[in-house]
């Protein structure tokens, strides 16, 4: 089984503000289903994690649509954030975190 592609982010002010990595709509697929827990390990520790959905109209009131994120606590602004899945049933992930 070939590994999913990483996936990767900086980190914007406003994520590090809020405490939550953005996951772009087109790479919902690499995590399990919205509002489904996973189990998210870093630096030793594992936690309890979800993707979750914030409707959103800033593109407008003609163009409603949703936001996703995972929360994640103690990042700073330009912190590079990488969540790799390794293989098993059901996946685990690991979040790294490069200053």
């Amino acid at each position: 089984m070939v590994a999913a592609k990483p996936y990767a982010r900086k980190v914007s002010s406003e994520e590090a503000r809020a405490g939550y990595v953005l996951v772009l709509k087109s790479r919902l697929g690499f995590f399990p289903p919205v509002g489904k827990a996973f189990e998210l390990t870093h630096a030793g520790t594992t936690r309890k994690a979800k993707v979750e959905a914030v409707p959103c109209t800033c593109r407008g009131p003609a163009e409603p649509h949703d936001h996703y994120f995972v929360r994640w606590s103690g990042l700073k602004r330009g912190d590079v954030v990488t969540v790799r899945q390794d293989a098993g049933e059901p996946p685990r992930y690991r979040l790294a975190v490069e200053r």
